[in-house]
């Protein structure tokens, strides 16, 4: 299973911190979260302690205060993320997902540029049609 698969809204927010700074003291992520959200300590602590146990941060106690850092790149949590949102997506409607996600996003130019070279060489090797990966009903219905 995907480690990023079961991660929730607010301890992304975490490991948002972490990837930010390197590392964190449970200190360090409750005094961001909790002027931007009003989350109380123990709040964070126990977002901390869930991400230590799904094995996607890891702790160093060695001293006090406990370091938090991201035992996975922030590019690894986003592609894993993504991977898990586009495999439950059918493929004929993924290009629909991926201009929603242009439409509604903030993009330089310069990353506009990226995007545009990727979809010219994607181009090359394109079908002409992207055909339906989801279920046939026809397969499953006894007649």
């Amino acid at each position: 299973m995907n480690k990023f698969e079961e991660v929730s809204p607010a301890e992304w927010q975490v490991l948002r911190i972490i990837w930010t700074l390197d590392k964190a003291t449970s200190s360090d992520i409750i005094s961001y979260l909790g002027k931007k959200n009003n989350w109380n300590d123990s709040t964070v602590k126990t977002l901390i302690g869930r991400l230590v146990k799904k094995e996607i941060l890891e702790v160093d106690k060695k001293n006090r205060p406990f370091i938090y850092t991201a035992k996975y790149s922030e590019d690894y949590g986003i592609e894993s993320s993504v991977e898990i949102l586009f495999n439950n997506i059918c493929d004929m409607e993924k290009s629909n997902a991926i201009g929603d996600l242009i439409d509604n996003s903030p993009i330089s130019k310069s990353e506009l540029e990226v995007l545009i070279q990727k979809l010219e060489k994607k181009r090359v090797d394109a079908p002409e049609r992207v055909e339906c990966n989801c279920l046939r009903k026809e397969d499953y219905i006894n007649e």
